[in-house]
């Protein structure tokens, strides 16, 4: 069994649910040359790159897994520090 390649994402382009199905499209944004009025410049190119499908309990557990990783990897606010 091949494993699949890891995609970067960050921003999440489709959000929604129907039918007891949570409906998330994930884009990936590149930054790429454009020839402008005064020469070149740079602009944002999107792209959906994943589209997942996933019932309620999916939903949750993925929830619950970057609630875990945001926890451990954020600091708290100056005035929770004692």
């Amino acid at each position: 069994m091949s494993k699949p390649d890891p995609i970067f994402v960050n921003d999440i382009a489709v959000n929604g649910f129907l039918n007891g199905v949570v409906n998330l499209s994930l884009a990936q944004h590149r930054w790429v040359p454009s020839h402008g009025g005064e020469g070149i410049e740079v602009e944002s190119a999107g792209e959906i790159v994943v589209d997942l499908r996933m019932d309620l309990y999916c939903a949750m557990q993925i929830r619950d897994a970057l609630d875990r990783i945001l926890q451990k990897q954020t600091k708290p606010a100056p005035e929770e520090v004692n």
